[in-house]
């Protein structure tokens, strides 16, 4: 199901699909802006339809987008020192969802 949705929404369906429950301030900074990014990298590789409407600042985003932000927020979490790469799992969902 499509669901029109802003970052703020975005970052609470993040945080249950990757099972953090704090509400705590900085966290909650670090998980949005790497929500952020990884939906900006999803959008720069093909996923147009999540592109923000430019008056409400809304994207179009399903379940099976979220479940990809998800994944690639957690491997960013995950990386180490000096080192960013996404999972098997997140490249393969997220050309899945590039391709449209």
């Amino acid at each position: 199901m499509d669901d029109a949705m802003d970052d703020v929404t975005l970052l609470s369906k993040v945080k249950e699909a990757i099972g953090i429950v704090t509400d705590d301030p900085g966290v909650n900074s670090n998980i949005k802006g790497k929500a952020i990014a990884v939906k900006n990298y999803l959008i720069k590789a093909g996923a147009k339809h999540m592109t923000p409407d430019p008056v409400t600042q809304k994207s179009v985003i399903t379940e099976t987008d979220i479940a990809c932000i998800a994944i690639g927020v957690n491997d960013l979490l995950n990386n180490k020192a000096g080192e960013t790469k996404f999972s098997p799992a997140f490249n393969i969902i997220a050309m899945q969802i590039c391709r449209g």
